[in-house]
């Protein structure tokens, strides 16, 4: 690995011009890059958002004066945001931020930090070692000085790190996680990122349960769900194996009710094996996590509440939409059926609001048939089950259905009201669903072929079912019989 950063020309353009603005202010101010960016470059990765860290305290003023120079040159930039200093948010130093060149910059004081009974440390401007020594990780804690245009490395640590693939703290490591309990997750996401080897110490220091029991009482759980979605972007199998291995799923996935948690590694494991064989996302691997709440319910104002997703919306803070996705994902194991040739049956189960997308629900069905007999080993029970359900894909796509359920209906509702001679009703809910069966068992009907079909079940045995089918339900009158006068 290069021990040195290889400058692309928009960032060699913008070194200059920043190194030419700050060493002409009056006192010169230091500029340094800082953490992340120096990291990805050192590795020959992409990397477009900058943390410049200053000698001075106040990133705003310094990033007016400094996009105010640019445009002298006739330099585009965006205005300058400021992030003003808020201790109650971790935000001590006054930043600015702005957008030049395609580069999204942060421009911040050099800073240190102490920390008393919460995460949100007291904060003063610091030397470039202190602020090196407060960061997460060595590899995390190097600066790039845009004046000698040099990496530099003030734990000592940082590159050899990054070289030699080590998970490293700057300071002892369980002063690191208890001054703030973030880093424990930061510390995993990045070990699965980049394929690193967490030093024994680390290990360690998070296993002990005051530092685990910290990750609840000190983080926010939107934070927690931010760390979460982000680790399983890269490597997500390492990083639940490291949260499973450090006793930590309890505490990242906590809850009213604390089940056993060995279902959420085992179905990592298998969702692993098959992972090159069907089609795997981050939606996944998130519900392995919640696995082992699948069948149980919390209290949520006097109702019962599936606790997966009361994880997902309370513990990990996550959208709406994700969480919506893990709970249909365990409610579509039920109607998922590798067993189903008929075309028809197949097609209304892929249409199901908690079965889309298909190939989501049919991989978690594999995991979730395959978890009651899994001993840690692929084994020839969970290769049958994983070749029933690849089978079971090839039916679908065979009979064409993934293009199939997206089709409209052949007739609307307007036009079906029209041929029977029927107003709008939850009768007509009932005749469409019956059509949207037809329309898949016959893939080449025609529109007046459905019409032939749909007046004769209209005129036979067909309109009394769907008049059946179609009664309200209600607890006083649960079969939907019509009541007598």
């Amino acid at each position: 690995m290069a021990r040195r950063v290889v400058l692309s020309e928009v960032e060699t353009n913008f070194v200059n011009l920043l190194d030419d603005f700050a060493t002409k202010l009056t006192p010169p101010v230091e500029c340094r890059i800082a953490g992340g960016w120096v990291r990805d470059r050192l590795l020959s990765l992409p990397s477009h958002d900058l943390d410049i860290a200053l000698s001075i305290p106040s990133g705003h003023t310094f990033a007016v004066g400094f996009v105010n120079y640019l445009k002298t040159k006739d330099i585009a930039t965006g205005s300058v945001g400021k992030v003003a200093a808020n201790p109650d948010q971790s935000k001590h130093l006054e930043t600015g931020t702005t957008r030049i060149m395609g580069l999204e910059c942060d421009f911040v004081g050099l800073r240190s930090e102490t920390y008393a009974d919460s995460r949100i440390p007291q904060v003063k401007p610091g030397t470039p070692l202190e602020d090196a020594l407060r960061r997460d990780l060595t590899i995390n804690a190097l600066f790039y000085n845009v004046h000698s245009r040099q990496v530099e490395d003030f734990t000592k640590h940082g590159l050899s790190d990054l070289e030699n693939k080590i998970a490293r703290t700057p300071l002892p490591p369980k002063q690191t996680f208890q001054d703030d309990p973030l880093r424990i997750l930061r510390c995993i996401r990045f070990a699965s990122r980049f394929n690193l080897a967490v030093e024994n110490d680390v290990m360690e220091a998070i296993k002990e349960e005051d530092v685990k029991a910290a990750i609840a009482t000190k983080v926010s759980k939107e934070r927690i769900g931010i760390e979460v979605t982000k680790m399983l972007q890269h490597d997500p199998y390492r990083a639940m194996s490291l949260i499973n291995e450090l006793g930590l799923h309890p505490h990242v996935f906590a809850c009213d009710v604390n089940p056993p948690r060995e279902t959420a590694i085992a179905s990592a494991q298998i969702l692993l094996n098959l992972s090159k064989r069907f089609f795997v996302d981050e939606m996944l691997w998130l519900a392995t996590a919640a696995t082992p709440f699948n069948n149980l319910t919390v209290k949520r104002k006097g109702k019962d509440v599936r606790a997966a997703s009361v994880i997902m919306s309370e513990s990990l803070k996550v959208s709406t939409e994700i969480k919506n996705g893990i709970t249909n994902l365990f409610e579509a194991v039920k109607i998922v059926n590798p067993d189903s040739t008929v075309r028809s049956e197949i097609g209304t189960w892929m249409q199901n609001i908690a079965v889309k997308p298909w190939q989501r629900s049919l991989t978690w069905s594999a995991v979730m048939a395959i978890l009651p007999r899994w001993n840690g080993q692929w084994n020839d029970n969970a290769e049958h089950i994983a070749i029933q359900y690849e089978q079971f894909r090839e039916r679908i796509e065979a009979l064409r259905l993934p293009e199939a359920i997206d089709k409209s209906l052949l007739l609307n509702g307007t036009e079906l009201q029209q041929l029977l001679s029927i107003s709008p009703s939850p009768l007509l809910t009932t005749i469409r669903s019956g059509l949207n069966v037809w329309q898949l068992d016959n893939p080449q009907g025609t529109r007046e072929q459905c019409e032939i079909w749909l007046k004769q079940m209209w005129e036979g045995e067909g309109r009394i079912e769907w008049e059946k089918n179609s009664q309200p339900m209600n607890k006083k009158n649960p079969k939907g019989e019509k009541r007598k006068r």
